[in-house]
């Protein structure tokens, strides 16, 4: 594991995190995280991707964890920078150090629905989505519509405001924001366009013609099947997509959610879809 800058076309450094093979397959693996989510939740996922001969690489986006250089209040960036630039950042370094690679994308929640804000898509060969959703909130349950209302609606538009950047640890929601991705985020679960509505004039959304494996997950409060199959079936018109919807008893866990797919303790139960997709199997764990 090692860790590694990353200067953005817009001069901003990243961080990101390269996990060498011992036996390269000649595929290199991105994870993509969701919003507020660091890089290092991801990176025992990462070392198992490894063990299978992949090149593997987490990051961190700007203004989260490894990539927040300076204070919170001085990152101007919502979800437009993150995907043109810090994505593509990340999406250029592969391709400049592995340009004889297959490349595939594993984008968690924001990390796999955002990926048509930029033209980073262009250069994977094979898309992996958990938890990525087409975000208004009338895809939600009732109670999570709720929710929603009252925290993006009400809590977002005062608190952010008062801080200067959202303290989204103080309501569960992982890393605290910098102020314009809180209001990117609002605006992808209260309107009714959610990311096509962010996309605006850079939206390649009809251009991505891949496979895509989606994946939704029954007690996943933050990705429910309904906003799943719509992100499939009306934003990712052109791709290749490829329906999963997991059903936790049939598993038989107790609890999955929106983000314990990539534990450790799934490594036998859940990760060789992953394998199995990207047909990364040739080397042993």
């Amino acid at each position: 594991m090692t860790h590694i800058s990353i200067t953005t076309e817009d001069g901003q450094d990243i961080c990101a995190t390269y996990f060498k093979p011992e036996k390269p397959t000649n595929k290199t693996v991105v994870i993509a995280g969701g919003v507020g989510l660091p890089q290092r939740f991801f990176f025992k996922f990462a070392s198992w991707l490894a063990t299978k001969g992949c090149d593997a690489y987490t990051f961190d986006y700007r203004g989260i964890a490894l990539s927040k250089d300076k204070e919170l209040t001085e990152f101007h960036a919502g979800y437009f920078e993150w995907t043109n630039y810090d994505f593509k950042g990340i999406t250029s370094h592969i391709k400049s150090v592995h340009p004889e690679n297959n490349n595939y994308l594993i984008g968690h929640s924001f990390g796999g629905n955002s990926l048509g804000m930029s033209t980073a898509y262009k250069c994977y060969d094979k898309f992996l989505f958990v938890g990525s959703q087409f975000g208004y909130y009338r895809n939600f349950p009732w109670y999570m519509q709720i929710s929603i209302l009252l925290g993006f609606g009400l809590f977002v538009g005062f608190i952010t405001p008062l801080y200067g950047y959202f303290p989204s640890k103080l309501v569960g929601l992982g890393e605290p924001l910098p102020k314009q991705v809180a209001y990117d985020w609002r605006t992808l679960l209260l309107h009714k366009n959610s990311v096509l509505a962010l996309a605006k004039d850079h939206n390649y959304y009809s251009e991505i013609t891949q496979p895509t494996l989606m994946i939704s997950i029954d007690d996943d409060n933050f990705a429910p099947k309904k906003a799943v199959d719509t992100l499939a079936e009306h934003v990712f018109v052109n791709a290749k997509v490829k329906r999963k919807h997991l059903e936790v008893k049939k598993l038989g866990i107790k609890k999955l959610g929106h983000n314990n797919f990539f534990r450790k303790k799934h490594e036998h139960l859940l990760w060789p879809i992953v394998s199995n997709w990207f047909q990364i199997n040739t080397t042993t764990t």
